[in-house]
């Protein structure tokens, strides 16, 4: 994939001056780069997915009387985020 970006001249300088040191073409630093960003990207969402589904798992329960409280905590929690918005004339967040 071939993409153009307008830079603005500090941020130009700065560029070619980080592939000055690295010793590639500018074209190749650009690449090392988004390379390098793009995988830490992926590394936290893994490790968001991660945390999500081990909370899941901790929550994760058949008792009636567990799910009947969730149940009752929620609908008091939207309750509480609706009432101010409808004082305020606002649409419902949970209608």
């Amino acid at each position: 994939m071939t993409i153009q970006v307008d830079l603005a001249p500090e941020d130009e300088a700065r560029l070619l001056a980080g592939a000055r040191e690295q010793g590639i073409e500018p074209a190749e630093y650009v690449r090392l780069l988004l390379t390098q960003h793009l995988s830490s990207l992926s590394a936290g969402a893994e490790a968001t997915r991660e945390l999500l589904r081990s909370w899941r798992e901790e929550d994760e329960t058949s008792d009636p009387e567990l799910l009947r409280q969730a149940v009752e905590e929620l609908t008091s929690f939207k309750e509480a985020m609706n009432e101010p918005r409808v004082a305020a004339g606002a649409r419902c967040l949970y209608p």
